[in-house]
């Protein structure tokens, strides 16, 4: 197992083009990093860095408290899967999964064990004579992974491996490399993907990136509960959270949200206590927005139009014109909306989310123990 560091680590292609921004992260050992963001956020960058095809412009990489940063790619014991696969297309997949050892001259009894040991784990073993022409995608990027595994290296890398994958087996695939991150005693792993709900159902810990910093690292949990900024709170989560723009005015213990045309008490903590008025973005995730009906007494409740409506299966999430601005809420299976039905939606004052409109960073401290007894909120 390897644990790893980025010590405030930039990757620099011009003057004025910076695709990592002083990246400063540790990676614990055993554990299943995911780094997450849209396209050219510098995630795979910094996984290129890792393993050595790329050389960070400034700063320092640890691993095992070596710093690797000018150590060779072939010296740093890290294996790689990458998006496209990258097998040979003129060797079967005994050959594919062979080729490694061979290449540091094991035996070939030694060989044999180990392509069969790993071929069993990912459920391969009646595809070792087949060309990969003859495989699925899925069976193809299990090959790439048995690939990996046979070098039993310190470190996995994984650059978006399920995105050439169809949904369904997106899903499987997801469970199998969960399953196998620990079957593997927990080999350090980091995996690259730009699909939020793959790092929210994966990650140990997930890191964000826009724009090549690192915005936010925590628990799938403590993103979707607590981003640090707007744009976490917009990235992480599907659907998208609601963003609206607001007024936020009163002195600590009494602060009021207005936005919408309404105005509520806000039943938490500010980080840094101020009073007076100020521009907020107000969020609301589309799971706390539902109907009226079903909201607690101190709702707050808003009136609107249906606009979309997308059925799930499990329930319906309508898009819904509010004071000219569109809101996602989640509502049950039955009954069915209509485009352009009039509908009152409500989400508890303890669902909400605010941010500085200015910064875009987080204003509250949502820990259980700030919310504000009705008393002092109102």
């Amino acid at each position: 197992m390897a644990g790893l560091r980025f010590e405030h680590v930039w990757k620099l292609y011009a003057r004025d083009s910076a695709a990592v921004i002083d990246l400063d992260l540790e990676i614990t050992e055993g554990e299943f990093l995911v780094l997450v963001g849209p396209s050219g956020c510098g995630k795979t960058t910094s996984l290129r860095m890792l393993a050595g095809l790329e050389r960070p412009s400034h700063g320092r990489i640890w691993m095992d408290g070596e710093d690797v940063t000018d150590v060779q790619p072939g010296r740093r014991d890290v294996a790689m899967v990458f998006q496209s696969y990258a097998l040979y297309p003129n060797m079967s997949v005994y050959k594919n999964l062979a080729f490694g050892p061979r290449v540091r001259k094991d035996t070939k009894a030694d060989i044999r064990q180990r392509v069969e040991e790993v071929a069993g784990i990912l459920g391969i073993s009646e595809l070792l004579d087949r060309p990969p022409s003859q495989l699925s995608g899925g069976q193809r990027q299990r090959v790439a992974l048995g690939r990996a595994m046979i070098r039993e290296p310190k470190l996995f890398l994984m650059d978006e491996p399920l995105s050439n994958l169809d949904a369904a087996l997106r899903v499987q695939m997801r469970a199998e490399l969960i399953r196998l991150h620990h079957r593997l005693e927990m080999t350090t792993t980091v995996y690259v993907t730009h699909d939020q709900v793959e790092a929210l159902t994966m990650g140990d810990r997930v890191a964000v990136l826009s724009g090549g910093s690192l915005l936010q690292v925590g628990t799938p949990t403590e993103l979707y509960d607590n981003p640090a900024s707007a744009f976490v709170a917009g990235f992480i989560g599907s659907p998208t959270m609601n963003l609206v723009p607001g007024q936020l005015s009163g002195s600590p213990g009494q602060l009021q949200v207005s936005c919408l045309g309404v105005t509520f008490p806000l039943p938490w903590a500010l980080r840094s206590q101020s009073s007076g008025s100020r521009d907020v973005l107000v969020g609301v995730r589309p799971d706390d927005l539902n109907r009226a009906s079903a909201g607690p007494a101190s709702a707050v409740r808003l009136n609107g139009l249906v606009d979309v409506c997308e059925q799930t299966g499990t329930a319906i999430y309508a898009t819904i014109q509010c004071e000219q601005t569109a809101l996602v809420a989640k509502l049950p299976r039955h009954p069915t909306p209509a485009v352009s039905d009039a509908i009152e939606v409500a989400f508890d004052p303890k669902d909400v989310h605010l941010f500085d409109a200015a910064t875009q960073e987080s204003l509250l401290d949502r820990t259980p123990a700030t919310v504000l007894t009705p008393t002092t909120a109102s």
